[in-house]
C-alpha cells in the first residue's frame, strides 16, 4: 500500500512540475531576448577575423579603443541604452546611425592619438575593424533584423 501511495505522490509531483515549466515556457516564448554587447567578446571576435595587414597594425587595445570610440559616437546620437531598455520604442525602430559620420569620427580619433597613446592608428585598419564590428553587431542581433537562430 505504501508503494502505491509513493508512486501516486511521485507522479503527482512530476505532473505539477511539468505543468509549471510548460506554463513558464508558454508565457515567455513570445518575448525578445535583449542583445548585450560584451566589449571583450567583440574585441576577440574582431581580432580573430582581421586580415593580416590590419592585424599587424592594430593591437587588442587598439581594437578595444576603436569600439569605445564608436560607442561614444553612438551614445552621443542617443542610441545607447542600459541593459533591458528598448531603443526607439517597442517596435525597435529608431533613428538610424549615420555610418559614414561614425567612421569619420573614429578614424579622426585614431589619427589624433599622441605618441604617448601609441601613435596614430592606420585609417584603413580602423575602417576594417569598424566593418567587422558592424558584422559582429548584426550577428549578435544588436542591429538589423531579428535573429532567428542564436545557436
Amino acid at each position: 500500500m505504501i508503494w502505491i501511495l509513493a508512486a501516486v505522490a511521485s507522479t503527482l509531483v512530476v505532473a505539477i512540475g511539468l505543468l509549471a515549466v510548460g506554463g513558464a515556457v508558454r508565457r515567455t516564448e513570445g518575448r525578445l531576448v535583449p542583445t548585450v554587447l560584451e566589449v571583450h567578446d567583440a574585441v576577440d571576435w574582431i581580432a580573430e577575423r582581421l586580415p593580416g595587414e590590419a592585424a599587424s597594425l592594430l593591437t587588442l587595445d587598439d581594437v578595444s579603443m576603436i569600439i569605445a570610440w564608436w560607442l561614444e559616437y553612438v551614445d552621443a546620437q542617443g542610441l545607447v541604452s542600459e541593459h533591458g531598455q528598448d531603443l526607439g520604442g517597442a517596435d525597435g525602430t529608431g533613428t538610424p546611425i549615420d555610418d559614414s559620420a561614425a567612421v569619420d569620427r573614429v578614424v579622426a580619433r585614431g589619427l589624433d592619438m599622441s605618441e604617448d597613446e601609441g601613435g596614430a592608428l592606420d585609417p584603413v585598419a580602423v575602417v576594417v575593424a569598424l566593418d567587422l564590428l558592424g558584422v559582429y553587431l548584426r550577428e549578435i542581433g544588436a542591429i538589423g533584423g531579428p535573429v532567428h537562430d542564436r545557436g
